[in-house]
């Protein structure tokens, strides 16, 4: 990305030279912005921060130097635009919204980047934008109770503020950072979900779960009860109104439960989850939960969002057009780009993707956790010992994974292995090729605790079973199947009713392949998983049951 592009829209606000291009989209600076219709110049620079995190972010899993190098230019060019009156903020649309972005790049830089000049640009970059923002967080309720220029105005996102403000107290040790933190914790929603009262419904969705990570952050930093209930119901009840795929939040809005809403919305939307925001939003607070609570419950969902929905996504391009929705629609679903450039999904996506290093594992005080199965490398110190851990794994097309450890010297301490809850009873995990005597329990995290040594291998190897989620209960005959975390999405020409045991009795095509056969009435029916969908036209929820299904389609005839 062009620097002096990113820039330019912060230069053009304080009266400075601004040269390089104009990115476009919601990206630009614009007079032609119109809610209904064009979102160009929707809000100028919004995610220069989520850039800017992303690289520091890469740059701590790459050791790049070029990295670090351009996130300490960008550094040094943004704070040359930032001046105590905040004029940049001046009739903006969302002030909030962008500079919680702005703050978790610049204390992302200071953190995994080393940038000498982060905590002094950040410190003024918060002068600049206090004078416009509110005393507290506000609704989108509140906000649309008070003046406002127009209906985008009321969209901002000031009850995500708490994350970042607690992030930089935490990182930086500046006692201001709490006190904001405090300012912006959004108490309407996280006493509601404290006391297991469903805040959901009609909810903008990403923000939304976003805001629990601010809860979780609350409780971290200020070790109230409360904010840990809230965070914990609230992710509850949006895994009870998701998609197979762990996605949520059709037309970016959480439904009512009980009324069979995500069901009804295959037939009256595209717009099913938004893609890359709503993944990046669900890693960090899953990984709050999982690291809090030890469940494994937490990785399991992580799992499946990060298979079905983001890993499937079609990839950002330097012109700035983005990947947005994933679409679930009866009729027919099919992966297009956004019609904007650089939408939301264009700053969390690059984000997202450094952070799939932090998410496979995690330290415990006796070990280390084993969360995502993915081909990998993890070393640490244990006791004073160099432990270095090696996974080899073709999952989730393949069942199984190995461990191997390299030791410098023997050390006894545990690993802790995610069983998918999902998981049936042909797991078996073995230790240099013994099985172990642990039970395996599935839905909760298996301890192996003994000496290790250097070369121990440990082979585990999970029971995938086929079967059928329901989109909700309402609709019990429209599921989608599953083996194991993967949703398969029927691709081609696709009847419109299928018979349950049908699908149960999916194969897989070929001997390494990720395509399966159905045998239907008038032939093969193919699946496939969404990571390895192109731009065929598919379906992820079929109709086994009373439910009048749509017409079967064919691909030639199918447009985006």
């Amino acid at each position: 990305m062009d620097e002096d592009g990113m820039l330019k829209p912060f230069r053009q606000r304080q009266g400075l030279a601004a040269p390089g291009p104009d990115l476009g989209g919601w990206y630009d600076n614009g007079d032609d912005f119109d809610p209904d219709k064009n979102f160009h110049g929707f809000v100028p620079g919004h995610s220069f921060g989520q850039y800017l995190s992303g690289l520091a972010r890469a740059y701590a899993v790459t050791g790049s130097k070029q990295t670090q190098e351009k996130v300490h230019r960008l550094v040094k060019a943004f704070g040359a635009t930032v001046e105590p009156t905040g004029k940049f903020y001046v009739d903006y649309r969302l002030p909030g919204y962008t500079f919680d972005k702005t703050m978790c790049g610049l204390i992302d830089a200071h953190e995994f980047a080393g940038d000498p000049n982060a905590r002094e640009v950040l410190r003024r970059s918060v002068d600049a934008a206090l004078p416009h923002l509110p005393e507290k967080a506000l609704s989108r309720v509140e906000m649309a109770a008070r003046p406002h220029k127009s209906i985008a105005n009321t969209w901002d996102e000031t009850y995500t503020l708490a994350e970042n403000f607690f992030l930089a107290y935490q990182r930086l040790a500046d006692e201001r950072y709490r006190d904001l933190g405090q300012r912006f914790i959004y108490h309407e929603y996280f006493d509601a979900l404290a006391q297991d009262q469903n805040a959901l419904p009609g909810k903008h969705a990403y923000s939304h779960v976003n805001a629990l990570s601010s809860a979780m952050q609350s409780y971290l930093v200020l070790g109230d009860e409360k904010h840990l209930r809230a965070a914990t119901n609230g992710l509850r009840m949006v895994n009870e109104q998701s998609y197979a795929t762990g996605g949520w939040g059709p037309r970016e809005a959480f439904v009512e439960p009980g009324k069979g809403l995500l069901g009804k919305s295959l037939n009256e939307t595209r717009a099913s989850f938004e893609t890359p925001c709503g993944a990046y939003g669900h890693f960090k607070i899953t990984r709050y939960l999982l690291r809090v609570t030890g469940d494994s419950r937490y990785g399991d969902s992580m799992e499946r969002v990060l298979y079905n929905t983001v890993a499937g996504a079609k990839p950002t391009l330097a012109d700035g057009t983005t990947f947005y929705y994933s679409d679930y629609n009866s009729d027919h679903g099919q992966k297009v780009y956004s019609k904007d450039k650089w939408p939301c999904c264009s700053g969390t996506f690059p984000q997202l993707a450094a952070d799939y290093h932090i998410s496979a594992y995690y330290r415990a005080a006796d070990g280390i956790y084993v969360n995502l199965f993915v081909p990998s490398r993890v070393r640490w110190e244990q006791n004073g010992t160099h432990c270095e851990l090696t996974q080899r794994t073709e999952y989730p097309r393949a069942n199984s994974t190995t461990l191997m450890f390299n030791l410098a010297r023997p050390e006894t301490f545990t690993t802790y292995l995610r069983i998918p809850a999902w998981a049936d009873g042909k797991t078996r995990v073995a230790i240099n090729g013994k099985r172990v005597e642990e039970e395996v329990v599935p839905g909760k995290l298996l301890a192996l605790r003994r000496p290790w040594k250097n070369g121990d291998r440990v082979e585990f190897e999970i029971g995938m079973p086929l079967r059928l989620e329901a989109v909700d209960g309402m609709n019990p005959n429209i599921v989608a199947l599953m083996r194991g975390p993967i949703a398969l999405f029927a691709v081609g020409d696709v009847p419109a009713k299928i018979r349950r045991e049908q699908l149960l009795g999916a194969v897989t095509m070929a001997e390494g392949s990720e395509d399966w056969a159905v045998a239907g009435n008038s032939g093969k029916i193919t699946l496939r998983p969404f990571a390895a969908i192109g731009d065929e036209s598919y379906r992820l929820y079929q109709s086994v049951g009373a439910y009048e299904a749509r017409r079967p389609y064919s691909v030639a005839k199918t447009t985006p």
